[in-house]
């Protein structure tokens, strides 16, 4: 995080607090061990890393998770060789597994589940880097033996738990806001500027409370 010390003091000074949910290129040439599960560290005073994670802001509930997928054995072996994190990203000193992602899986869910039965504010917020839906899931990566590893089927939990947003992002695609039951599901991704990503980034989105401001 030293290396972009510049960024967060940018952030620090331009928004009333930032919360920094890792996603997949986080753990990138690093332990995974050393630092998941659940997270809520301060880089700065209004800077947090937060992962499985709650807390209420001016009276709204954000509930932060990864979200890590969860691969199937058939998609296993295509998905471990295909994805750089199997490459690039360690656990305990050896290559991350697909039984390890899937277990990060299982925890970002549970703690999604529980958090989502203890609503204690007017709205709540659900923020993960991986997509909870395979819903409107972009065209050009339908079909895609990877697909698994960017996206998780939970339309029932949504549709049952009702947040009032949930924000997702992953796979650098800005396709339309979209409602699942009572919840409105919405992106909004840089992407790799250097291969044009950017293009559908919204610099002016906003989120407003239901009601309210």
């Amino acid at each position: 995080m030293h290396k972009h010390a510049d960024f967060f003091s940018y952030l620090s000074d331009h928004f009333q607090h930032t919360y920094w949910v890792p996603g997949n290129h986080e753990w990138y040439n690093s332990d995974m061990a050393d630092r998941s599960g659940m997270l809520h560290e301060k880089i700065k005073d209004n800077v947090s890393l937060v992962n499985n994670a709650a807390v209420e802001q001016d009276g709204v509930q954000l509930i932060f998770s990864t979200l890590w997928s969860q691969i199937s054995p058939a998609f296993a072996f295509q998905i471990s060789q295909g994805m750089s994190d199997f490459h690039v990203i360690k656990y305990k000193g050896k290559p991350f597994s697909v039984e390890q992602f899937n277990r990060q899986h299982e925890e970002s869910v549970s703690f999604i589940q529980k958090a989502l039965q203890q609503k204690y504010a007017a709205t709540t917020v659900v923020v993960s880097h991986h997509i909870p839906t395979f819903q409107h899931y972009p065209q050009q990566y339908k079909g895609s033996v990877l697909s698994e590893a960017f996206a998780t089927e939970l339309y029932d939990l949504i549709e049952a738990a009702s947040p009032d947003y949930w924000i997702y992002g992953h796979h650098h695609s800005n396709v339309p806001d979209f409602t699942i039951g009572n919840t409105q599901l919405l992106t909004n991704q840089l992407g790799y500027v250097k291969c044009g990503e950017h293009a559908g980034f919204d610099r002016g989105k906003c989120l407003f409370r239901r009601g309210g401001h």
